[in-house]
């Protein structure tokens, strides 16, 4: 929460803005979450998906950068795609999502979770428990 970083921020039609790092991923095009595009490169023109009951489309009408801090990357536990400040995002490719929602539901059965958040993802990343 204190790194510091620049961020890309989204501005679309409905007024909706969400501010995250350029290499974050947001689901783009005429249907929610088939293509994943990262926040650095979405142009203006683009859709992108707010949450609101359901993945509902919005135009990205600005793009622009912020300093801030408060560095992220929320992969949920079952693997799905976080919401964020009410924008449906991704916390990498469309590929790794797949496997996350595969893979992360068989570690917490296994009793694994804990133990493959140590070894692999290092003591110095914050783990948010939440559902």
């Amino acid at each position: 929460p204190s790194a510091e970083a620049t961020f890309t921020v989204l501005t679309t039609n409905d007024g909706t803005t969400i501010k995250l790092t350029a290499g974050h991923h947001l689901p783009v095009g005429a249907t929610c979450c088939s293509v994943l595009k990262q926040a650095g490169d979405i142009e203006v023109g683009e859709i992108v998906y707010l949450a609101r009951g359901i993945a509902s489309a919005t135009t990205v009408t600005e793009v622009s950068e912020a300093v801030d801090k408060g560095v992220h990357s929320p992969v949920l536990q079952h693997g799905t795609y976080p919401v964020v400040d009410g924008v449906v995002t991704s916390f990498d490719s469309k590929a790794k999502v797949g496997l996350a929602s595969y893979g992360l539901p068989l570690l917490e059965a296994a009793g694994a979770a804990d133990l493959f958040r140590r070894t692999f993802l290092g003591a110095e990343h914050k783990y948010i428990e939440g559902r």
